[in-house]
């Protein structure tokens, strides 16, 4: 192996170090920098608030909404790049709803270490405090990592968690912190910069009035200082749209070296997956390859064509054809597929469906499969494969694709569809894991374990169930108040 790329599976994955010019260029992709201007003009609204305070509060409001839907899509960054999706044509065209509440999560991280870090300088001094200060400055990395790719704060505030994280990257960890570290102070000293030259007339101004005003023996000197305040306020309106751009470009430089920061982190979990035990994607190599044999092929390049020019019918017609002539061509399959959802012929994107998933899933493309499981969903809401494998192995593709709740949703009537079926253990112990493991779920999970361990003691998965019973009975233990 050579020392500048690591292998994982068939896909080189080049070492961040490596790869630092094109972290700085990733938020210049036209998805970004469209997502990122979106949010620097919301604060910058905040200028055009009638009086002073008004404009502070206005400005502090709306920033704060600004960067809770910013820390939302640069959570999605990280967890799209940890899947090995290192472009954004590459992430998944569906929303995450499992990241919806991880700006509170990631403002409640730095809250809390704060406050830790706050307690141990009251208790034990200021030496003390410095080297918190640093310790959790060099774990939050880290802690980051965790928090997003598990989507739990307690993963994220736990110490051991981040821990292991920093063991199984090694030394290029304190690499990572020193190119993150440089990154903040760019920020801070950009954002100073701005600042200063932004305030500087206006500081001066004001420090005439405020030391008019302690001057203050006449008539004569209070007109003097009504006429400034007047000057003042003007000053302020004439002012108001280069403030404005101030406020945008300052939110532009943070939110732009904060995604960079995500993109970084991603990046370094996707680089060391399989230390961390992270599932990633290498279908977007796979896409690839495929769009390059799609130049060569004659049916795709007459089908885009026709899409392109409108003639929805006849490009179904060729796309018909080829998948006729060869059942087993799965780009031809999905090709068809698509064009039947975008013509909205519904009942054939059923017929297609059922026949489409189960070849996807004998070809291990889970992950297709899946994305066309949703599509078929657009038409048809409940719509559910016709075999119980079929069913367990989307179920656990939605889960490695962290969707949760749709995981569930497609073993929501297993039970009472496939009561006999071979499988039955196994989507019970799945439906436990899920609700356990992802939605924090513990009583409902626990009511899952119990059916296996009560209704299948024998099957394998029985003995599984019973750790995890045993486990969230100690849970439930632990935190309840003792009674005196």
């Amino acid at each position: 192996m050579s020392s500048s790329a690591l292998q994982s599976g068939e896909r080189t994955i080049v070492p961040f170090w490596n790869r630092v010019p094109l972290f700085f260029l990733f938020p210049l992709h036209l998805a970004m920098l469209g997502r990122v201007a979106l949010f620097c003009i919301l604060p910058a609204l905040g200028v055009y608030a009638t009086s002073p305070p008004m404009m502070v509060l206005a400005i502090a409001g709306l920033s704060l909404l600004a960067w809770i839907g910013f820390l939302r899509f640069g959570s999605r960054v990280l967890s799209e790049t940890s899947l090995g999706h290192l472009a954004p044509r590459h992430y998944s065209p569906f929303p995450d709803e499992s990241l919806a509440y991880m700006p509170f999560k990631i403002f409640a991280l730095f809250f809390i270490s704060g406050l830790l870090v706050g307690v141990l300088a009251a208790f034990f001094g200021r030496n003390v405090a410095i080297g918190a200060n640093v310790l959790v400055s060099l774990v939050t990395p880290a802690a980051i990592i965790v928090l997003v790719v598990s989507r739990s704060l307690f993963a994220g505030l736990n110490p051991m968690a981040s821990l292991s994280v920093i063991t199984a990257i090694g030394k290029p960890y304190f690499l990572l912190c020193l190119f993150l570290f440089s990154l903040s102070t760019a920020q801070g000293f950009l954002t100073a910069h701005m600042l200063a030259s932004a305030l500087k007339s206006i500081a001066a101004r004001w420090a005439e009035i405020t030391a008019a005003q302690q001057h203050i023996s006449s008539q004569a000197d209070a007109d003097a200082l009504g006429d400034m305040m007047e000057a003042f306020q003007a000053e302020l309106q004439r002012l108001k749209p280069r403030f404005a751009a101030i406020v945008f470009l300052i939110s532009a430089v943070a939110m732009y070296f904060t995604l960079i920061a995500f993109n970084m982190l991603g990046y370094v979990a996707y680089q060391y997956h399989a230390k961390l035990g992270l599932e990633v994607d290498d279908e977007p190599e796979a896409t690839r390859r495929a769009g390059a044999a799609a130049d060569a092929d004659p049916d795709a390049k007459r089908i885009a064509e026709l899409v392109a020019s409108g003639n929805i019918e006849q490009a179904l017609d060729v796309a018909y054809e080829a998948q006729r002539l060869d059942h087993e061509n799965v780009p031809a399959q999905e090709r068809y597929h698509k064009l039947l959802h975008l013509a909205g012929k519904d009942d054939r994107l059923l017929n297609q469906t059922n026949r489409l998933i189960p070849l996807l899933l004998r070809q291990g493309k889970k992950r297709n499969a899946l994305e066309v499981l949703r599509r078929c969903r657009e038409r048809h809401a409940q719509y559910l494969p016709e075999q119980a494998e079929q069913i367990l192995d989307l179920a656990e593709a939605a889960r490695s694709e962290r969707e949760p709740k749709l995981a569930l949703d497609l073993l929501a009537g297993f039970e009472q569809k496939w009561a006999r079926s071979a499988l039955l253990p196994e989507a019970l112990f799945l439906s436990g894991r899920i609700l356990c493991e992802d939605l924090r779920d513990d009583t409902k999970a626990d009511i899952y374990f119990a059916r296996l361990c009560g209704d299948h003691a024998g099957h394998a998965r029985a003995s599984e169930a019973q750790r995890f019973r045993d486990v969230l009975a100690r849970m439930t233990t632990s935190i309840q108040p003792r009674t005196s």
